[in-house]
């Protein structure tokens, strides 16, 4: 969406104070922000405005000089500054993978299929309570692979299964980059209360190990149900097992989105498909203690104990994959309100898969035609914050649907939905009809829940272009402007 000008101003206020050894370098950055935050969706050329701009901005973000980490520095302050203003925040950290089709992976990284991309692992702030804003982020850390799998593989053909006592072994293994975006954020957040909060993949002794250590707090999906734990009674048996024997402490319906099928075998068992439904679902709760590792060494905690929360559907439709989750926690279970809560701490993580979108679609990030890693990475740098402002957005469309659409589109945009919409504008309309109008440019139909990032891209891509025909239409052409000279 064409985002306010207030909206502008908050997302380029995030690079105010930055410092990049030559004041018109700075100008450069803050000026290029603020026309790609003007129109996220543009082509460079089509945002920037002139070729001078363009190529202005091509030097920026090729300058030897301009460093990828003092951008990244500049957003963690800001977001540290709005963080410290409600206190207590929500740390979700995710890693998603960005792919260049018109780059050479040799000089941008590869991915797992082969193609050039790397992995950006960052970390979202959001405020703790029932809005969930988004604050910004405190850690973003590029994920680069230079060796193609096939490589990859090729090397560890003598060895094909690594186990634990081996990839530990590894100084540079990317499961680390959990604890270093724990350490930066909380380092950012200083004065505030953090809840870390991660899906599966985060599921590692060393991190909860690191992470006590340090007195922090985290709701982590558990990956490894089969592993071997201790209930309170001092019993061994599989996390599995532990958690089915308690009893259930809350109900709730749930809706359920629709999920396609995933492209490989593994993201399938993981991520099955699934239709649109309500389930109905309940938490239990109990307390368990893992053993360190026999191949981790003594710097880790020997033991660990941890709240463990089950989200599970006990009756779900016929040849229907039942939702369970098991959440690893040090959040309190008290009693069934402390258990909801933190099932809903963990439901948050569902933002940052957002702000993916809102980055890789909204932003139009992968589809920049920049071929270098370093530009591709500043680029990245100076488009999170904008990702971020679409999410809050989006999220405020839901939240608080009946705020004036003048907030988030501007006079003749609102003049053309009116007049060319297929769903039409009341009188005052509000953001929620403002959504919903620019959704069915895009080909939304009501009946099909809300409207996600790529049908609101396909009706802000229609509609800017409506703008642009009628603003020229109305305006005075050549000749007559000719003949009011004369």
């Amino acid at each position: 969406m064409k985002l306010s000008e207030s909206s502008v101003d908050r997302i380029v206020s995030v690079f105010h104070e930055i410092d990049l050894g030559d004041p018109r370098r700075s100008e450069r950055l803050k000026r290029t922000v603020r026309k790609l935050s003007r129109q996220p969706q543009a082509s460079l050329p089509e945002a920037l405005g002139s070729e001078a701009e363009v190529e202005g901005a091509y030097r920026f973000m090729n300058n030897e000089h301009v460093s990828f980490d003092s951008l990244n520095e500049a957003h963690a302050l800001t977001t540290g500054k709005r963080a410290r203003l409600v206190k207590k925040v929500l740390a979700i950290h995710d890693t998603t993978m960005c792919e260049f089709s018109h780059a050479d992976p040799a000089e941008v990284g590869y991915l797992n299929t082969g193609k050039a991309g790397f992995g950006a692992h960052y970390t979202l702030v959001v405020t703790a309570d029932g809005s969930r804003r988004p604050l910004g982020v405190t850690n973003l850390e590029p994920i680069i692979r230079m060796r193609p799998p096939a490589l990859r593989k090729a090397k560890g053909r003598s060895n094909p299964k690594r186990n634990g006592a081996q990839t530990i072994q590894n100084k540079n293994r990317e499961s680390l980059r959990w604890f270093r975006g724990f350490t930066k954020s909380v380092a950012m957040l200083e004065g505030c209360e953090v809840i870390h909060v991660c899906d599966r993949e985060a599921d590692i002794y060393e991190l909860f190990s690191n992470a006590l250590q340090k007195n922090m707090r985290f709701v982590i999906r558990a990956r490894v149900a089969a592993r071997i734990v201790e209930n309170m009674n001092g019993v061994n048996g599989s996390l599995t097992r532990m958690v089915k024997d308690c009893r259930s402490v809350v109900t709730r319906d749930a809706a359920l989105s629709p999920r396609e099928q995933k492209p490989t075998a593994l993201w399938s068992k993981s991520h099955p498909p699934r239709d649109e439904r309500v389930a109905q679902l309940s938490f239990s709760a109990t307390t368990i203690t893992l053993h360190r590792p026999r191949y981790h060494d003594e710097e880790l905690l020997p033991s660990i104990e941890l709240n463990v929360v089950r989200v599970f559907e006990p009756h779900p439709p016929a040849r229907v994959a039942p939702v369970e989750w098991l959440l690893l926690t040090t959040e309190p279970i008290d009693n069934a309100a402390a258990v909801e809560e933190v099932v809903d701490i963990y439901r948050a993580r569902w933002l940052i898969e957002e702000c993916n979108k809102a980055l890789k679609t909204g932003c139009k990030y992968e589809h920049r035609q920049f071929e270098g890693r370093n530009a591709l990475l500043t680029l990245l740098a100076m488009t999170l914050p904008i990702a971020c402002e679409l999410l809050w957005l989006r999220a405020s469309c839901r939240a608080q649907p009946k705020r004036p659409a003048a907030e988030v589109l501007n006079h003749t945009q609102l003049e053309i939905l009116s007049t060319l919409g297929s769903r039409r504008l009341p009188k005052h309309p509000t953001i929620h009809d403002a959504l919903w109008a620019v959704a069915a440019l895009g080909g939304h139909l009501k009946n099909n829940g809300e409207p996600g990032w790529l049908v609101l891209h396909r009706g802000m891509t229609k509609l800017t272009a409506y703008e642009e025909a009628w603003t020229a239409a109305r305006a005075p052409s050549k000749s007559s402007r000719l003949a009011i000279s004369r």
